[in-house]
């Protein structure tokens, strides 16, 4: 006994054979026996896969970054979905439409929505799947149910995530909203000075005027009229000075006119990401009713017991014959 070796062990065991067995089939027995205590639970899964492009406007009218709205989506937009099927709004909906502390019989005063989405949380798993997709698995003792939330979840991740963007669109419309209207009122300001000074000036086509004057003094000139070629010169100033700040406000409302126009094409682009409701998750799989149960592994769980009770029968063996021998 002061060595361990393969012939010490055979030994022993050899010994403490007969004993051995009966404490290995007893507690088998027992923890079969226990074990038809325990609930079963039934597994409802379903795989999703997430869109690449949520947005209509940049998968279809963006000439610069063309994208494949059918394309599946990355990683990141896997880990997205994880994390918002975890949620607590997720999570809680389902606790409120499915009445689940009267499906596990507990009474309400006994535990709040919180500790019952708690323990909705731990009868629930959220992973990646092989392929970049979000796998949602929920188990119940009512099968029935466990497909039911299953699917419940999905459909409020749906509705969750539709929500968000919405809420995005709304403030980018409002931004844009705002924009477009400080621009028009600057065009409507500047289009009210311009009228103002054409009416003062009696001057409404100054490019025009310019071109009259210089063909009308290339004229005089040839005909050496020295007068008139006076007279036009300083009829040309008086307009030229004149028409400087009408040529201005028009160069003003020129830009303001190509920015207003830039501003009404982002802004239906929104409207139009606003109005579509393309799917931003694709349903693989919908959770169906399971006809067998998942969990738990009466046959894992008689077998290690088995082994502990007798692993624990032989270490007492053991230190029965090292010490009290």
């Amino acid at each position: 006994m002061n060595t361990f070796n393969f012939q010490g062990t055979f030994a022993f065991l050899k010994r403490h054979a007969k004993l051995l067995c009966i404490v290995f089939f007893g507690s088998g027995i027992v923890a079969a026996l226990l074990s038809l205590l325990l609930p079963n639970y039934y597994k409802s899964e379903v795989l999703l896969l997430p869109s690449e492009v949520n947005s209509v406007s940049k998968a279809v009218l963006n000439e610069g970054d063309k994208r494949d709205i059918f394309m599946f989506g990355t990683e990141k937009e896997s880990e997205h979905i994880l994390e918002m099927l975890s949620s607590w709004q997720i999570i809680e909906k389902a606790v409120i439409k499915f009445n689940l502390k009267e499906h596990y019989g507990l009474k309400d005063s006994q535990v709040d929505n919180e500790k019952m989405g708690l323990r909705l949380k731990s009868n629930i798993r959220v992973k990646r799947s092989d392929y970049l997709g979000a796998k949602l698995q929920v188990w119940d003792k009512d099968p029935q149910y466990a497909c039911d939330i299953a699917n419940y979840m999905v459909q409020e991740l749906q509705v969750l995530r539709f929500k968000m963007k919405q809420a995005k669109a709304d403030s980018l419309m409002r931004a844009l909203s705002i924009s477009r209207d400080s621009v028009r009122n600057d065009i409507i300001r500047l289009t009210d000075s311009l009228h103002l000074l054409q009416k003062q000036y009696k001057l409404y086509y100054p490019y025009s005027y310019a071109d009259r004057f210089a063909q009308q003094l290339s004229k005089e000139v040839a005909m050496g009229n020295t007068a008139a070629v006076a007279r036009l010169e300083n009829k040309m100033d008086e307009v030229n000075e004149k028409s400087t700040l009408i040529a201005m406000l028009l160069n003003d409302i020129e830009n303001k006119s190509k920015t207003m126009r830039t501003w009404d094409e982002h802004y239906q682009q929104a409207v139009l990401d606003y109005n579509s409701n393309i799917p931003v998750d694709f349903v693989v799989q919908q959770a169906t009713i399971s006809s067998k149960k998942d969990k738990p592994k009466r046959s894992i769980i008689v077998i290690l017991a088995a082994l502990a009770c007798t692993l624990i029968a032989a270490e007492v063996l053991v230190i029965k014959e090292k010490y009290l021998s």
